[in-house]
């Protein structure tokens, strides 16, 4: 599913309002039925209880990393800045690239300003500075504000379990992860999450606009805030919960279309009496 998917049509406040109702029908309903939807499964590994999960509010890991340019790297250094943190690695071949050419096309939207983008390893035993510097200009991940940063298992493994990434070695070279997106305020705090999978670049850049305080497009808001109350009522992905919202506006633009032709029949008939 591509950006635009996740842009709701044009309709006034009160289509918008009928259509977070229906959405949220279309997920009780079959919960009450009985067809729920699977939970992750627990990784069993003792030591995650360790890791205090992130929350709204709170501050990233105040750890020094090291960007693709073997610079010292902490998230402090970016406060006054809106940021963008992703989790990729670099032996990826198919969703990690995909990620990073995404926020390149979100960068190049939102242009320059208080804006910066971090992306950072999931695989520290390969990812060195080098294997970063590598993969950046493979994937045109330059120019600056945008970081790719690596540095010890244990600091990064701290990063991306705190963020709710779970990581798993297949045994074959690939690492099985749930793809996460972070939005950090200004103040350095965490202002939102998203699951990458379904993630809008119109809506994530309204999103960001927003916590720069600059005019972001409100139906984009709207959206993604009705897709992320949706997936999260179902217990589905984003692109699961952007595709029930797509088709309950379908059927919400067909039964006004199918109102409004009936209306202007009785009025037609009406006159001609």
């Amino acid at each position: 599913m591509d950006g635009s998917s996740l842009i709701a049509p044009r309709a006034p406040g009160a289509l918008l309002g009928a259509a977070c109702l229906a959405a949220v029908l279309a997920c009780v309903w079959p919960a009450a039925a009985g067809q729920r939807a699977a939970a992750p499964s627990s990784s069993g590994n003792p030591f995650e209880d360790r890791i205090v999960p992130l929350r709204i509010g709170d501050r990233l890991s105040s750890t020094e990393f090291r960007d693709q340019a073997g610079r010292p790297f902490r998230f402090e250094q970016l406060r006054g800045n809106v940021v963008l943190v992703a989790f990729i690695y670099t032996r990826c071949t198919d969703a990690c690239p995909l990620i990073t050419q995404k926020i390149g096309r979100l960068r190049a939207e939102l242009g320059t300003g208080s804006y910066r983008y971090v992306e950072a390893t999931i695989d520290p035993a390969h990812d060195t500075v080098d294997a970063l510097a590598r993969y950046a200009r493979k994937y045109g991940a330059s120019g600056s504000g945008w970081s790719l940063i690596t540095g010890s298992e244990a600091a990064l493994s701290s990063l991306w379990r705190s963020a709710g990434v779970a990581v798993i070695d297949d045994g074959r070279g690939e690492l099985i992860h749930n793809d996460r997106l972070l939005l950090v305020a200004a103040d350095g705090t965490l202002a939102d999450v998203i699951d990458a999978a379904g993630w809008s670049q119109s809506a994530v850049a309204a999103g960001m606009k927003h916590l720069a305080g600059k005019a972001a497009n409100p139906l984009a808001r709207a959206n993604l805030a009705l897709t992320k109350a949706v997936a999260a009522l179902c217990g589905s992905s984003y692109q699961t919960a952007a595709g029930v919202i797509d088709v309950v506006m379908a059927l919400l633009v067909a039964g006004l279309g199918v109102a409004a032709f009936y209306w202007l029949g009785r009025r037609l008939f009406a006159q001609g009496a």
